[in-house]
């Protein structure tokens, strides 16, 4: 990469940790393209030299967001010995707490807050991955016997995403910052797993 190249990757990295504290401090939707490039020390129309407008920007932190927290599952294999219900537990109090440290990030994410802004096909691209980790995570687990046999693995990733999303939800809208050991939802984490637990588990007689 040239020198000319590789400015121009430092200052959009500059450009969208500075659109992301904007979204931390305001909200996604208070996201200004004036003040990022207050921030940055330019002329908002020199923005554009780098981002296309607010939509390309909120693609990229939308992009960024889905790599990053699919790293957090990325990792994780099943085998027959795996206390499930404790990996479930586990996965939805870190997903709380990047959801806190990543909160422009989480907002765009898990919710849709800005009018007419929907990610473009390549920035879904990620969030495709990363279910497709928990589809992957899952299958392991029925293989194992950890899951009923006659479970649906793509209804059981859909379900886990209900539950984290709304997990996150409450976190984002109710209590921001707040540790996930102490959320007043997400601290009932080992109750969604073992809820998810009763009915995709095995069923012994």
């Amino acid at each position: 990469m040239g020198k000319v190249a590789e400015r121009r990757a430092r200052v959009s990295e500059e450009i969208l940790e500075a659109a992301r504290e904007v979204m931390t401090e305001s909200g996604a939707a208070g996201l200004s393209l004036g003040e990022v490039a207050r921030r940055m020390g330019m002329r908002t129309p020199s923005l554009y030299g780098y981002f296309a407008g607010r939509a390309q920007l909120c693609d990229e932190i939308f992009r960024c967001g889905w790599e990053d927290y699919g790293r957090l599952t990325a990792h994780i294999r099943v085998g027959p010995g795996t206390d499930l219900g404790e990996l479930l537990r586990g996965a939805f109090l870190e997903s709380v707490t990047w959801a806190n440290e990543n909160r422009a990030a989480a907002e765009l994410m898990f919710w849709r807050p800005i009018p007419h802004w929907q990610p473009s096909a390549e920035a879904f691209t990620p969030s495709r991955e990363a279910v497709g980790n928990v589809v992957r995570i899952l299958t392991e687990a029925q293989a194992h016997g950890l899951l009923r046999p006659d479970a649906d693995v793509l209804e059981m990733a859909e379900a886990l995403g209900a539950i984290v999303s709304g997990v996150v939800s409450q976190q984002l809208s109710n209590e921001p910052g707040v540790d996930a050991q102490s959320g007043r939802i997400s601290r009932h984490a080992a109750a969604f797993a073992a809820m998810f637990m009763s009915h995709y588990g095995p069923r012994h007689r």
